[in-house]
């Protein structure tokens, strides 16, 4: 006898049930010892609670369900470039689909995100090496991306998650609504990352919606970077769910920066963040420490380091 779905007691009946929206939001959890201002609370919101690890276990869910809404899915392939966590949502949920899914990543994709990928199903296919095109290595697995699809449409989709609303949409219908509510209106200030855009303009599209006063703050890294999962605008396409007009200011962070974060974030505050994670908590302490910031702060921690055990074993040294 199946029990049903009771998100008050945990209980599920399918994972998809389990990605993070209003009915059951992903903590948030008050940085202690880390943060040197004194007048603000920074938050960091835990997505790799969610069923497959990350924040893009929302996005995949709405982009597939998008993909099925249009009547583009049935019968198809999914195909989609990835640096790890979008593509290991999207495989997760296609394997519980019985959808066959194919993921282009750059060559150098983490093994651990690797074996995930290939352990859900995933036909993971990397760019080459030996490319000397000059192009970033996830526009080089976008391109693969484009080149499979284009080879037989009828057989081929790609959600596309750069350029695609429903990315945005995943985060203005559920990320946005969760951090209102779990800060009872009171949040100040707003951080998350950019990679494809979608959770930092779907979530400051709704909170601006809510209160135009919040400060909705994009952190990036600076050209030449290694943190995975962020993108420096420079040097690669921009995608198509940038909306510059819902974010404030830019606070630029480097691998130094977000490597000594990671350590800290870890040591003092026992929080298991990935790389993008510590960018973003090093560049809202960054902001934050400036004189007359106070309040109420979020910042989004993408995934855990569970996924990047080969980044800590690297900044531990």
């Amino acid at each position: 006898m199946a029990l049903g779905d009771d998100s008050d007691l945990a209980r599920y009946d399918n994972q998809l049930d389990m990605c993070g929206d209003t009915a059951h939001p992903t903590p948030i959890v008050r940085l202690n010892h880390v943060p040197t201002n004194p007048d603000v609370d920074l938050y960091v919101k835990c997505e790799w609670v969610n069923p497959f690890g990350s924040i893009k276990d929302r996005t995949a869910k709405w982009l597939l369900r998008g993909l099925a809404e249009r009547g583009e899915l049935e019968g198809r392939t999914v195909v989609e470039a990835t640096s790890g966590n979008t593509g290991i949502a999207l495989a997760a949920i296609c394997s519980q689909l019985g959808i066959p899914m194919i993921a282009t990543a750059p060559h150098a994709l983490s093994p651990e995100k690797t074996a995930l990928l290939r352990a859900f199903g995933a036909d993971v296919r990397f760019t080459d090496p030996a490319d000397i095109s000059g192009l970033h290595p996830m526009d080089l697995a976008f391109k693969l991306a484009e080149e499979i699809v284009a080879s037989d449409p009828e057989r081929y989709v790609m959600p596309n998650q750069y350029d695609n609303p429903d990315n945005a949409r995943a985060h203005y219908e559920s990320t946005g609504p969760e951090i209102w509510e779990q800060t009872g209106g009171h949040i100040r200030y707003f951080f998350a990352g950019l990679g494809t855009c979608g959770t930092m303009v779907g979530t400051s599209r709704y909170l601006k919606e809510r209160d135009p006063s919040i400060r909705c703050i994009a952190i990036e890294p600076l050209p030449g970077h290694h943190i995975s999962g962020l993108k420096n605008q420079e040097e690669t396409a921009v995608p198509g769910n940038m909306d510059a007009s819902v974010i404030d200011e830019i606070v630029w962070v480097d691998d130094a920066l977000t490597d000594e974060c990671a350590r800290r974030l870890y040591r003092e505050e026992a929080l298991m963040v990935g790389p993008s994670a510590a960018a973003i908590a090093a560049g809202a302490m960054t902001y934050l420490s400036e004189p007359g910031r106070s309040g109420v702060a979020v910042a989004i921690a993408p995934d855990s380091g569970q996924k990047a055990a080969s980044y800590l074993n690297q900044i531990l040294e």
